[in-house]
């Protein structure tokens, strides 16, 4: 062999080396582009829903409704939160319980400390859902025009309702979560705009399925407005 070539002969290894090296190096770096991309591409599906199955206590339901500093910005708890009579769970109006109702929970709120523009918050616990269902459907009434549905759904059922009967800048809001219809009404200042109707739902479903786990409530309105 002539020096020539012995010469060469460590030069054209390191070279062909190197190339190996770079090739495996750009396969590896498409390998984890490609990985990464479609890691970021992916779709997180939304938790599984909870629906409320224990009889939760009337502290556990007074803990789910929203006070101050939990609900939308603006709205201050008008009073305090109260244990709802069954009758304010009735439908039908008629100064007695629905079939089925257990206990409920609710409050009012001012909007800038005024009671012109309120807001409102009802938990009603029934025996079964189906109870709670026959509630629901009766309570959302049928302007099948005005309805939309709450986007992403609130618990089993819901449904938002704009400008119910002959309101001009009101938003009604309904959830069924198995034995819980929650209600939610905003009185004006909505500007036909429902998503704060369905922050209030959604953070309030969210507490009381925190409660039924055995934690404390503390989703609020803001975070789940934030959230859309």
């Amino acid at each position: 062999m002539s020096l020539v070539r012995l010469a060469l002969a460590p030069a054209v290894a390191l070279i062909g080396l190197a190339a190996l090296t770079a090739c495996s190096s750009s396969s590896g770096d498409e390998s984890n582009s490609a990985s990464s991309s479609q890691g970021g591409d992916k779709q997180v599906s939304p938790p599984a829903p909870k629906p409320i199955t224990k009889a939760l206590t009337q502290a556990e339901l007074t803990q789910a409704v929203l006070g101050d500093g939990e609900v939308l910005p603006g709205y201050t708890v008008h009073g305090t939160k109260e244990a709802t009579d069954g009758q304010y769970c009735n439908p039908a109006l008629d100064n007695s319980a629905p079939k089925g109702w257990v206990r409920g929970s609710d409050a009012s709120y001012e909007y800038n400390g005024s009671t012109l523009n309120m807001a409102d918050v009802r938990i009603c616990l029934f025996d079964t859902a189906k109870d709670a269902h026959r509630v629901y459907t009766a309570w959302k009434g049928k302007e099948k025009s005005k309805e939309q549905p709450a986007k992403p759904a609130v618990g089993d059922e819901s449904t938002l309702v704009i400008n119910p009967g002959s309101s001009e800048d009101d938003i009604d809001g309904y959830s069924r979560s198995g034995k819980v219809v929650i209600r939610v009404q905003i009185d004006g200042n909505t500007g036909g705009d429902p998503s704060g109707a369905q922050a209030m739902l959604s953070a309030t479903l969210k507490r009381l399925q925190q409660l039924q786990d055995g934690k404390p409530a503390t989703v609020t309105a803001a975070e789940e407005r934030a959230a859309r």
